[in-house]
């Protein structure tokens, strides 16, 4: 059996616009779309090394069928949410400097 692949449509309305470029719009979406990739397939090298660490070998339908336990769960939110503030780091660095304020970069 054939999986169909579709193509998102694309978005309805006026596009929000953060930056006065934008340039910058477009470049801000595409880091968005790529780190999302990049999660994604964090968690699929998850699944592997986890099966593999199990079962000692690996099929697609164990990668397809493997569900997450509350460990692993914490383990990938953890690493998604240090991905994220490594992505944002230099935003909120901008922000704390022009906001004047003292403290940590990664609060």
């Amino acid at each position: 059996m054939t999986e169909k692949i579709t193509t998102p449509r694309p978005a309805q309305g006026k596009r929000p616009q953060y930056f006065d470029d934008p340039n910058m719009d477009q470049m801000h979406a595409m880091i968005i779309a790529l780190a999302t990739e990049v999660s994604v397939l964090t968690d699929r090298f998850d699944t592997i090394e986890r099966v593999l660490e199990d079962k000692g070998a690996v099929s697609r339908a164990d990668i397809e069928g493997w569900e997450p336990d509350e460990d692993a769960w914490e383990d990938r939110r953890e690493k998604r949410d240090q991905l994220i503030r490594r992505l944002f780091r230099s935003t909120r660095e901008s922000r704390t400097t022009l906001e004047g304020q003292d403290g940590p970069a990664d609060e």
